[in-house]
C-alpha cells in the first residue's frame, strides 16, 4: 500500500472497515449490534457478482437474513413502500445495504419512514431525520456515489426529485471492501467513478465549503483522478483501492457541502432520458466549470469571496492540468471520451430549446444557492445549449 493510502487509511473514523477482504467482517459487526433479524437490501447480480454473497452462510449465523433486491436504479415511493413492506414483513432489528447508491439510499430510507403513516407527505414537506429506530451498516460496491458517508438521500414522487436528510441518516457503520467494486462492468467503473470526480471538484467550488471540507475534497480529488482511468480500464486491486478511498473521502466532503450545479442539472436527465447518474452529472460539469471560472465578482452568489473563488477555480483548472476555464473544460471532456463517456447530450437525445427549457425548469434552485456563480432559468438553458456546441464554436 503506498504511503498516501496508508495515511488515508490511518485517518479513517473507527466506524469505518476497510481494506480488501473487509467484507467478511459484516457477520461481526452484525454480531457486535446484537442483531436477531436482518434486511439485506442489496442488487439482484451485483451481489453475487460482486462477491458478498460469499459472506451470508456466516451472516446467516449471526441473525435470520431477509433479503430484498425489488427496487429500481432511482429510488421512487412505490421502492420504498415494497421496501417497508419487505422490513416489516422481516421484523428487522438491522438493515444492511450490499451495493451502489441506490440500495444505500433505499436502505437509509427506509430507516428513516420506519414508522411514518403518511410517508409522501413527510417526503414532501422536507422534514428533517433526527432519529430512526433500526440500525443501519452500508458496504457499496462502486466507488462513487459515496452514499455511505452521507447524512442524505434521494427519493422520487412522480418526476420530482426529493432529497431527504438528517443526522440519523448517517450509518452506525460503514464496510468499505475495494474488492467489491472490481466485477463492475468498465461503463459502471466510468459513470461512477465520474460522479467521485464531479463530486470532490463541486465540494471545492460550493459555496457551503469550509477548511475541513475542502482538504477532505482536495485528498479525494488526488485520489480519483489519479486512479480513475486504470480503474475503468482494468480494475486492479490498487486502482481499486484508491479509488474506493477517494469516493468515500468525496462523499465526506461532500456530506458537508451538498452538491451544486451540475447533480441538480443531472436529475432530469436521468428522469427524461435514462441517462445513469454519474454520466449525467459528468455531460454539464465541464460547461459548469468554465462558467464558474469565467465569472466576474458581479456574477457570485452574496456572500462568495470574488478572491478566494478565483483561487479555487484556478486550483481546479490545475488539477486538471489546465490554465483556465476553458482548458479545464477540454480536459475534462477528454477525459470522458478516454472513459468511453459520451461527452455531448446530444448524442444521447438532450437536444432542442424545448428541451432545454424543460430541463433548467425542473433544476432545484436549493442547489443552485449552493452554486459559486448566481444562475437563473435563462442562464441554465444557455448553458445546456454550449453542451452540444461545437468545439471551437
Amino acid at each position: 500500500m503506498s504511503d498516501i493510502l496508508a495515511k488515508e487509511v490511518d485517518g479513517l473514523p473507527a466506524t469505518v472497515a476497510y481494506g480488501p477482504g473487509a467484507i467478511r467482517q459484516l457477520p461481526g459487526l452484525v454480531g457486535d449490534l446484537r442483531a436477531q433479524r436482518l434486511l439485506l437490501v442489496c442488487g439482484p447480480r451485483s451481489f453475487e457478482a460482486s462477491g458478498a454473497a460469499a459472506i451470508l452462510p456466516e451472516l446467516r449465523a449471526q441473525a435470520a437474513v431477509h433479503r430484498f433486491s425489488d427496487y429500481s436504479p432511482n429510488t421512487s415511493l412505490d421502492d420504498l413502500a415494497a421496501g417497508r413492506r419487505a422490513l416489516e414483513e422481516a421484523q428487522a432489528d438491522v438493515v444492511v445495504a450490499i451495493g451502489g447508491g441506490s440500495a444505500m439510499d433505499l436502505a437509509k430510507l427506509l430507516c428513516a419512514f420506519e414508522a411514518e403513516d403518511d410517508v409522501r407527505s413527510r417526503i414532501e414537506a422536507a422534514a428533517p431525520i433526527d432519529t430512526r429506530q433500526t440500525r443501519l451498516i452500508l458496504a457499496p460496491t462502486t466507488s462513487g456515489s459515496g452514499s455511505e458517508a452521507t447524512h442524505f438521500a434521494v427519493v422520487y414522487v412522480g418526476q420530482r426529485k426529493h432529497s431527504i436528510a438528517g443526522p440519523a441518516m448517517l450509518p452506525d457503520r460503514v464496510v468499505l471492501d475495494p474488492e467489491l467494486t472490481r466485477s463492475a462492468s468498465a461503463y459502471q467503473r466510468a459513470t461512477s467513478g465520474i460522479d467521485a470526480v464531479c463530486q470532490a471538484l463541486e465540494s471545492l467550488w460550493a459555496t457551503a465549503a469550509t477548511d475541513e471540507s475542502r482538504d477532505l475534497a482536495r485528498r479525494g480529488a488526488a485520489l480519483v483522478l489519479g486512479h480513475i482511468e486504470p480503474f475503468v480500464e482494468h480494475a486492479s486491486s490498487a486502482s481499486a483501492a484508491a479509488m474506493s478511498l477517494g469516493s468515500h473521502l468525496a462523499g465526506r466532503a461532500i456530506n458537508m457541502t451538498k452538491t451544486t450545479g451540475p447533480h441538480a442539472m443531472s436529475y432530469g436527465l436521468t428522469m427524461r432520458h435514462g441517462i445513469p447518474h454519474g454520466h449525467a452529472v459528468a455531460l454539464t460539469f465541464g460547461a459548469f466549470l468554465e462558467v464558474h471560472a469565467n465569472a466576474g465578482p458581479e456574477r457570485l452568489q452574496e456572500g462568495v469571496d470574488a478572491g478566494a473563488h478565483r483561487a479555487v477555480m484556478a486550483e481546479i483548472a490545475t488539477m486538471l492540468d489546465a490554465r483556465d476555464g476553458a482548458g479545464a473544460r477540454r480536459r475534462f471532456t477528454e477525459l470522458l471520451v478516454r472513459l468511453g463517456l459520451e461527452p455531448r447530450p446530444g448524442e444521447l437525445g438532450v437536444a432542442g430549446r424545448d428541451e432545454y427549457d424543460h430541463l433548467a425548469a425542473s433544476v432545484n434552485t436549493e442547489r443552485l444557492d449552493n452554486n459559486p456563480v448566481a444562475l437563473d432559468q435563462g442562464d441554465l438553458v444557455q448553458l445546456l445549449a454550449s453542451t452540444n456546441a461545437e468545439p471551437d464554436d
